[in-house]
């Protein structure tokens, strides 16, 4: 693997805080990280956990000393936090900020330096989540294959399908809330309900990562033709909720895109 050198943090936000997270708890990673002072307190944990990981004493100060510079502030916040940053050849930009082009990004640091777009999520911390990107230079390849994985697509506007689909998540939770608010109102306590749920939807968890198996194999594998599964699965998921959840995901993709 290539030395990953310094990788410097400017925002330490959740994703940034899951970043760091995954880069110094293990074998590998890079020899230092250095955070900005936006996120105080996660940044101050961080650098008390880990002697790799030290805070500057401002924006400006996170980026010479950087290999790999990151952008994880909020997309409200890119101008501000980025005006007076030096950043030199041989730099390599990562941004995590969803919404934000390439061009917007090239303009607000006014640089030729490479840039990706990325989409980390929070299992980064545990080395555990497959990240999303544009086109990028091997070290990025590589710090992100250490974080559980990388996935390269050709261009920002396949970058933005990926993005709208993050916006499922607490929806697939909502799903599971419901089912057991459903069976607390049919008398059975809701305690039990929600434990019963939860523990059978993490189940699936080992068939899920099985990406050998298709999603089609999965499902069937799951059902007995004429069974309870088979037919909550044809009622619930008939045209009409598909269609719903397919328009929502059209908003969330203009959402991400204009």
């Amino acid at each position: 693997m290539q030395d990953l050198g310094t990788v410097g943090l400017i925002g330490v936000g959740t994703i940034a805080t899951a970043m760091v997270e995954g880069l110094v708890g293990g074998d590998g990673g890079p020899s230092r990280v250095i955070l900005s002072p936006r996120g105080a307190r996660n940044a101050a944990e961080l650098s008390a956990r880990h002697e790799r990981v030290e805070v500057a004493a401002s924006n400006r100060e996170v980026t010479p000393g950087a290999d790999v510079v990151v952008l994880s502030m909020l997309p409200d916040q890119l101008h501000d936090a980025v005006h007076d940053l030096r950043l030199h050849d041989g730099q390599i930009v990562i941004s995590v900020l969803a919404g934000v082009s390439l061009t917007e990004l090239r303009d607000a640091l006014d640089t030729d330096l490479p840039i990706v777009r990325t989409i980390p999520l929070p299992p980064v911390a545990r080395r555990g989540a497959v990240t999303v990107m544009t086109p990028a230079p091997s070290v990025v390849t590589q710090l992100f294959d250490l974080l559980g994985g990388c996935l390269e697509v050709a261009d920002e506007a396949q970058l933005s399908v990926f993005s709208a689909m993050t916006g499922c998540f607490t929806g697939l939770l909502e799903y599971v809330a419901t089912l057991s608010r459903w069976a607390g109102s049919r008398g059975v306590s809701p305690v039990d309900a929600e434990r019963f749920i939860r523990d059978a939807v993490a189940g699936l968890a080992p068939a899920l990562r099985d990406r050998e198996t298709s999603m089609d194999q999965l499902i069937r594998s799951h059902e007995t033709p004429g069974g309870l599964n088979e037919q909550l699965r044809h009622e619930f998921f008939d045209q009409g909720t598909v269609g719903s959840l397919e328009s929502a995901l059209d908003h969330l993709l203009r959402r991400v895109t204009e």
